[in-house]
């Protein structure tokens, strides 16, 4: 969610240099450059701020970012020139630039880079392997408004598979729907249909659109009407009348069985 805020919480840091093969012990070289992996790992908990619960999602497998760049051994003995190169690894991990985990991890690595470099087993090498790793809960904040957002939003959905499944639908009696449903030629102008003993006057209906395809009723093709007098596509109200005993436009009630 775009408006969440986020905080990270019983963390550990773990700077070191990871196994590596053995290489012959050269004179070292005038350049030795350091590759830097930052890895965060985080186990995912949400917090509803409305109730004030905590809930761990433990069945999820933790999340895992990785950043990782290579650059001169020397920079790191220039906090600033060091800190230009590892502060933006950090900001595309997500790491609040703002908080104390951001100064912590990039100390960490100069501090330990320094000092690898002094090592007699790495004499010779030309590039020292230096892995940051931190780990910890990863706890999303939902607040008041958002967890309103939600509740809509699991009515809409519920309100979608009632209307899929055909919750409380009752569809109107098959007899009903070829007898009481009547064919006409759709005028541009009024018409006339037979109601009986005379003629009964209908007003014109070009232009009108059928309110279950939302397709106009085109003038010189036929449509059906129902008793309560809205005219559809007769396709459109018949497939209608098999799911819903009820007229889409005034809920006039069909038979039913």
């Amino acid at each position: 969610m775009a408006s969440a805020t986020y905080d990270l919480d019983d963390l550990d840091i773990l700077v070191y240099q990871p196994p590596i093969e053995s290489e012959p012990h050269y004179p070292t070289p005038r350049f030795v450059q350091v590759e830097v992996t930052i890895i965060l790992e985080l186990k995912l908990k949400c917090h509803y701020c409305l109730t004030d619960q905590f809930i761990d999602l433990d069945n999820a497998d933790p999340i895992v970012f990785q950043e990782n760049i290579r650059f001169h051994l020397h920079v790191l003995k220039n906090n600033f020139r060091a800190y230009q190169i590892l502060a933006p690894m950090l900001r595309r991990l997500g790491v609040d630039p703002s908080s104390p985990l951001f100064d912590t991890v990039i100390e960490a690595i100069i501090r330990h880079g320094r000092r690898m470099g002094t090592w007699e087993s790495n004499k010779g090498r030309k590039v020292l392997p230096l892995h940051a790793k931190v780990w910890g809960t990863f706890v999303e904040h939902v607040n008041y408004e958002e967890e309103e957002v939600l509740v809509v939003r699991a009515l809409e959905e519920s309100a979608s598979e009632l209307e899929t499944s055909n919750y409380n639908m009752v569809p109107a009696k098959e007899s009903s729907i070829k007898k009481m449903l009547k064919r006409f030629r759709v005028e541009g102008g009024e018409y006339n249909q037979k109601g009986g003993e005379n003629d009964i006057k209908r007003r014109r209906v070009e232009g009108e659109n059928c309110v279950i395809c939302l397709e106009e009723l085109k003038v010189g093709s036929y449509a059906s009407r129902m008793p309560c007098s809205h005219a559809f596509h007769g396709d459109c109200i018949e497939k209608w009348l098999k799911q819903s005993h009820y007229c889409p436009v005034c809920r006039f009630e069909m038979p039913t069985e």
